[in-house]
């Protein structure tokens, strides 16, 4: 079994972010989520907002979005992002 989830994030342009995290905050439509190893699967758009990724490092990255969407299975995150906003 995962102890960490496999991000993967991905824009028109090509991939963003690509590792391993042991949570990832998203804004989801209808409010924001917690992804964490062993999540159920999961199909969702996100509004607005900012994804943050905590590594197993300790290290925490964010990335401000306009709009996407996620999928969870079996611990394997991908994130479809529109574009990148400015902070």
């Amino acid at each position: 079994m995962a102890e960490n989830l496999n991000v993967n994030i991905v824009s028109p342009s090509g991939e963003v972010y690509s590792g391993e995290a042991i949570s990832v905050q998203v804004p989801g439509s209808l409010g924001q989520m917690t992804i964490l190893p062993k999540h159920a699967a999961i199909l969702s758009s996100l509004s607005k907002g900012t994804i943050t990724v905590n590594t197993p490092h300790g290290e925490n990255t964010d990335f401000v979005i306009e709009s996407g969407f996620i999928e969870n299975v079996n611990d394997s995150l991908t994130i479809i992002i529109e574009n990148i906003l400015e902070n």
